[in-house]
Formats: structure tokens, sequence, C-alpha cells
């Protein structure tokens, strides 16, 4: 079963992946580095606040269901504590934005990088929201009600990306395109969810939410602002052209990091309920499995693709794009090692040894900043 969960969950990434780096493929030739970059950017901003939508609690939602604790009840907790967190992300990215445009007076490069980031703000918004059955089918292994809808959408949006640039739009309305694709697919992921149980919201199950949350914040706040805030500082020091190669580059090489996110996903609820059950033989027996897998299967892709990511950059993207060749090379190796320590991330977790993982965390993201600040700063 588990095998079967993790085909379908790295076919449907990679699917997935790849239709992006065909859209990419378009949508850079056609419009450019520079209407890339200020999209990747947009997104960048907002997305870098993201944790502020979950603080912890989808982490916890994923742990309470696969422990086996009432699903009614869970699913009514839930969707009182993410609406209130989400709420708040809305507020304060909103508020961040207006004050640094009124307040501090710090300018975008163009209109069109404002525009981008409210539009972004009301998509990722929506999305959020959606995660309340979106998770509770990742804490119930439910693999293929979590790819479904994410394939769909994807699809409408790769499509709709590609459209919008051979009618010769820009980056507005590329950010439209995904606003749209995330609104078509809210009907799909409701009629998954019907049939789950819904009950009152329970204070002391909220309790147990905000205790397993509370170390889990500092681990989401730390790998959201890791992912994203390397691009809004690229473009704060230097402008969308560069977003754009840094972004095409990523683009190619990383689709390493959906595997990751799958592995997490799949690993995390089952690693916690083996935990619950005192079965650490069964925890070992997967993680060997899966290193034998990465090695034989992922590995030589890896080193294929590092090896030969000039010659496929030029071919994919174009001359204009050589910029990205030695961004894409070194992407795919760190996803490769970031794919490899996943499941062991998923053990400590799993373990509730939260306030450890919120350490390493927070440590990572520390050094992070630093080497980001010294390696980009003119």
């Amino acid at each position: 079963m588990l095998a079967q969960k993790l085909i379908l969950s790295y076919g449907s990434k990679i699917l997935i992946q790849l239709i992006q780096i065909a859209a990419s493929i378009v949508v850079a030739r056609v419009a450019g580095p520079t209407v890339l970059g200020t999209v990747a950017f947009g997104l960048a901003y907002v997305s870098m606040f993201m944790f502020i939508a979950d603080l912890g609690i989808g982490t916890a939602h994923i742990k309470l269901v696969s422990e086996g604790k009432d699903l009614g009840k869970c699913i009514s907790t839930y969707t009182v504590l993410k609406s209130i967190t989400v709420g708040l992300f809305f507020l304060i990215v909103l508020g961040i934005f207006l004050f640094q445009k009124y307040v501090f007076h710090i300018k975008f490069e163009s209109q069109t990088h404002e525009y981008v980031i409210l539009i972004m703000l009301i998509s990722i918004t929506i999305q959020q929201l959606l995660f309340i059955p979106k998770t509770t089918f990742a804490g119930r292994t439910e693999q293929a009600k979590q790819d479904i809808p994410d394939f769909i959408r994807t699809l409408v949006y790769q499509v709709l990306r590609i459209i919008i640039v051979l009618l010769g739009y820009r980056a507005v309305a590329l950010a439209l395109g995904n606003l749209v694709s995330t609104i078509l697919v809210i009907p799909i992921i409701f009629f998954l969810f019907k049939d789950y149980p819904h009950s009152g919201f329970d204070k002391d199950l909220a309790k147990e939410y905000f205790k397993i949350a509370l170390p889990i914040m500092f681990i989401g706040m730390s790998t959201k602002v890791i992912a994203y805030l390397d691009k809004v500082i690229l473009q704060f020091f230097t402008c969308s052209e560069q977003v754009g190669y840094y972004t095409a580059g990523y683009r190619i090489g990383g689709f390493i990091l959906m595997i990751a996110g799958s592995v997490g996903l799949l690993f995390f609820p089952l690693f916690s309920k083996a935990v619950a059950n005192g079965d650490f033989q069964y925890i070992k027996d997967k993680i060997n499995k899966f290193e034998r897998f990465s090695f034989l299967f992922i590995m030589p892709v890896v080193i294929l693709l590092a090896i030969y990511s000039g010659a496929i950059v030029k071919v994919i993207l174009g001359h204009q794009y050589i910029p990205s060749i030695n961004i894409m090379s070194i992407i795919i190796i760190a996803m490769f090692f970031m794919v490899l320590n996943m499941p062991y991330g998923n053990v400590i977790t799993g373990m509730g040894y939260f306030k450890l993982a919120a350490i390493i965390n927070l440590i990572n993201f520390g050094f992070f900043i630093i080497v980001i600040l010294l390696l980009v700063n003119p």
C-alpha cells in the first residue's frame, strides 16, 4: 500500500512538474525574464508570510487525525482555528504592503509589481482555506484526494499561462490566471470532502492543537521564509530580470523539491501512527526502502541533469537564459539532499520532538539569512 501511494504521489508530482516546466518554457521564451521575475516576486512576497496562515495547526491536525482522534471534532475545531489564522495572514500581509508603500515610502520596481502582489494575496488566501479538507486528506493518507485537485488546478493554470502570454498579456494577467485556476478547483475539493463528519468546536481538543502547534509554528516560519525570501531580497537588491533568471533555473532544477514535499506529507502521518504503536522497526524499514529508491532512481537523474544543465537551458529556454545554467546545477543537487533528509525530519516530528525540530529549523533559518544577505548584497 505504501509503495502504491509513493508511486501515485511521485507520479502525480513529476507529471505536474513536467506540465509546469512545459508551460514555463513557453512563458519564459515569449514573455522574457522580466515578466517571469515580476510574477515570481509577487508570489514570493505574499508566500513569505504564509506561515501565519498555518501557525503549526496543519501539522497538529495531521498528527491528531492520524492517531485516530474523533474525526468530526478534529475537522470542526481545525476549521475554526484555520479560518482565524488565514484571516490574520490576509490582514498582516495587506498591512505590511500598505505600510511599506505609504508609511515607509519604500517603492516597488513598478505599479505592475503592486497589482501582482494584491492578486496573489487573494489567490493564496483562498488556497489556504482549501487546506482544511486537503490537510484532512493528508492525515488519513488519502493520497489520491490530495493529488487530483492539485493536478487539475496545475493543468488549468498552465494552460491559462500559455494562452495569456501568446495573446500578448503580461504579469498581471498571469497572476489573474493563478486566481482563476484556484477558484475553479473549489467545487472539486468540496465534492471530495462533502461526506466527512462535522461536529462542534472542542476547546479541549483546541488545546491539544496549540500544544503541538507551538514549536511547529517556528518550523513553519523558517521553512516558508527560506523558500521565498531569496526572491524578495534578490528583487530589492537587483531587478525583476535577475529574479527571472533565478526563477527559470530554479523551476527546471527544482522538480526534486516536489518529491520532498510529497514524501513529507506521506511519511509524517505514517511515522506518527507507528510511534504511537511503538513500531519503530516499521519506520526503519520504510526509511531503508526509501533511501534505496532515492539512490537507484532519483540520484542518476539528478547527476545527468546537473552535468548537462548548460545544454538543457540553451535548448529549452534559449541563449537569453544563459545566467540560469549554474543556478539549475546547484539547485538540483541541493534539492536531492533535501529529499534524503526528509524522512529523518518526519521521524523527529512523528515522535513528538517538535521542540528539537524547531531548534534545528531556526538554526538553519539564521544561517540562511546571513548567507543570502552576504552573497546577494551588491
